[in-house]
C-alpha cells in the first residue's frame, strides 16, 4: 500500500509498542514490545518474541488502572524496573535496529506515557526517548482514514480486529496482548485489501466536507445505482440552486 509504505520509509524493522500508564501522573507501569521484520512493500516476514516489563512509577497506579490492568503499587515494588532499566531493556531487544525501526502505537497516549516518564525520571537518555517519539507510528490514525465505526468514530483495538473477523488473543490492556493483537492488526489490514476497500467507500459517503454533488454520486454508487454523466449534472445543477 503506497501510503503505508511513504509512513514507513522502507524500515526493514518495526517494534509494536503497548505501553501503561498510571491514572493521574500518566507515569509507564508496563512495556510490552513486538519486534516485526518486514519485506519491502511493508508485509509481515517474521514476528520475533515479544517483551514485556513492568515499570516503577514515582507516584501511585490509582485505582481506575488496576483495575483495568491488574497492576498493582505491590507488584511494582516486587517486580518493577526503574524506567532507566526498561529502556534499556527495549534497547538491547532491538538490537541494532533500535534507531532504524519505526516504533508502531495504537493511538497517541503511549507517546505522552513516554514523555511523562522522561520528566519523572531525569537520569534517562533524552536522545534514547526521542527516538521512540520521532520514529513512532501511529496505526490508529492511519487506519482510521479508511475504517470508522457507523458513527464516523475511531475503533478500539478489539473492534479494528472484528472489522477482519479477528478475536483480540489474550488479555486486553495486558501491554504485551495489546503490542501482540496490534501486530496482527497491522497483517490483516495489509491482508484484506477488499475489506479495507468496502470500508473506504463507506467513510467516503459520511464526510462531510465532500462538495454535495460528489457526496450524492457516491452514496448512489453504494447504494448499487447506476450513474450516468447527465445525473452528476443535475446534482451539480441542484447544488446551484
Amino acid at each position: 500500500m503506497k501510503a503505508l509504505n511513504k509512513h514507513l520509509n522502507n524500515v526493514k524493522t518495526l517494534c509494536f509498542l503497548d505501553l501503561e500508564g498510571t491514572q493521574f501522573s500518566h507515569e509507564m507501569i508496563a512495556i510490552g514490545a513486538v519486534k516485526v521484520s518486514v519485506r519491502k512493500d511493508g508485509s509481515v516476514k517474521k514476528i520475533h518474541r515479544g517483551i514485556y516489563t513492568l515499570v516503577k512509577a514515582k507516584n501511585r497506579v490509582g485505582k481506575v488502572v488496576t483495575d483495568l490492568t491488574g497492576i498493582t503499587d505491590n507488584d511494582l515494588r516486587k517486580n518493577g524496573v526503574p524506567f532507566r532499566v526498561a529502556l534499556e531493556n527495549l534497547k538491547k531487544y532491538m538490537g541494532r535496529d533500535f534507531t532504524k525501526s519505526k516504533y508502531v502505537t495504537f493511538g497517541s497516549h503511549d507517546l505522552r506515557i513516554i514523555a511523562q516518564s522522561l520528566a519523572y525520571n531525569l537520569d534517562v537518555k533524552k536522545e534514547d526517548v526521542q527516538i521512540l517519539i520521532k520514529h513512532n507510528f501511529d496505526l490508529s490514525e492511519f487506519a482510521s482514514n479508511y475504517i470508522k465505526d457507523e458513527n464516523n468514530n475511531t475503533y478500539s483495538l478489539a473492534n479494528f480486529l472484528k472489522v477482519f473477523h479477528l478475536d483480540f488473543k489474550g488479555t486486553q490492556h495486558n501491554a504485551l496482548a495489546d503490542a501482540l493483537n496490534l501486530v496482527y492488526l497491522y497483517d490483516a489490514f495489509l491482508k484484506n485489501k477488499e475489506i479495507v476497500k468496502d470500508e473506504y467507500m463507506k467513510v467516503l459517503a459520511k464526510m462531510r466536507h465532500l462538495p454535495e454533488p460528489i457526496h450524492n454520486i457516491l452514496t448512489d454508487l453504494l447504494n448499487n445505482k447506476t450513474v450516468t454523466l447527465d445525473e452528476f449534472e443535475h446534482y451539480v445543477d441542484e447544488s446551484l440552486k
